[in-house]
């Protein structure tokens, strides 16, 4: 391919263009560097950092407690397992930021998983967790949900903004108690009180089918269904309350 040259005789236009070019340059430079300005903005408000560490502890254990905040919590009961074990994903800001601690213990088996933010750092400690079918679980948390299947000891769940859910529960007693989130609980046991409380949400209990309970159940802008064997003398007792949601037994 050939370019014809440029018509001589006309220098001035020439120059114009040249400094309309320049110009160019200099906006192109510009502009980059403003939008790597901004990228580093952005990317400083959402650049999050995460590390999982492993939890484990030997048995023989009884009970397990946790004290978390901001975070997921999940329990799962293995009639395998002696001890307990999984892994806790810690989050925080930028690369270099401080970030909370898992604190581990285990005393006359009673295994304590505790959030330490003393460093000055603090984002969720999302965990989850293996541990043996037979202890008994207290959970508190806030701004998270919380998961406890397949214990058979009692159920103590907390949590603040967050959904509490349990499934194939044995005879202890299970108190949940929560706000802004949903309480599903479903048991194969027949515990002697069963407690839910939250509000602006739902609670659905699921019993065994064939213990008697006397339902005492308090619901505001909310419906109640409440299908399970019921007793108004009977000595064991289900006690639900919440406010802009529906209540469901069976």
């Amino acid at each position: 391919m050939t370019y014809d040259a440029p018509p001589p005789g006309r220098p001035i236009g020439a120059l114009k263009i040249s400094t309309v070019a320049l110009l160019g340059v200099v906006v192109a430079v510009g502009v980059p560097t403003a939008a790597a300005a901004i990228a580093m903005s952005v990317s400083g408000r959402v650049d999050d950092q995460r590390a999982a560490v492993a939890i484990t502890a030997t048995g023989p254990i009884s009970r397990v407690v946790v004290q978390d905040s901001e975070s997921d919590v999940v329990v799962t009961g293995d009639p395998a397992a002696t001890g307990a074990e999984g892994r806790a994903q810690i989050q925080w800001k930028g690369e270099h930021g401080r970030r909370a601690a898992l604190r581990q213990s285990v005393e006359n088996g009673v295994l304590t998983l505790a959030k330490d933010c003393s460093s000055g750092g603090c984002g969720p400690v999302n965990i989850d967790l293996r541990v043996p079918a037979n202890v008994s679980v207290q959970v508190t948390t806030s701004d998270g949900s919380v998961e406890v299947a397949n214990v058979t000891g009692a159920v103590d769940l907390t949590s603040s903004d967050g959904e509490l859910r349990a499934s194939g529960l044995g005879s202890g007693d299970a108190s949940f108690q929560t706000t802004n989130g949903t309480v599903s609980a479903e048991f194969t046991g027949a515990p002697a009180r069963i407690r839910a409380g939250t509000t602006n949400a739902d609670v659905h209990i699921t019993t065994d089918g064939k213990t008697t309970y006397y339902d005492s159940v308090q619901t505001t802008n909310g419906s109640q269904s409440l299908t399970n064997p019921q007793d108004r003398f009977a000595a064991d007792e289900i006690d639900v309350t919440t406010s802009n949601g529906n209540v469901s037994v069976k």
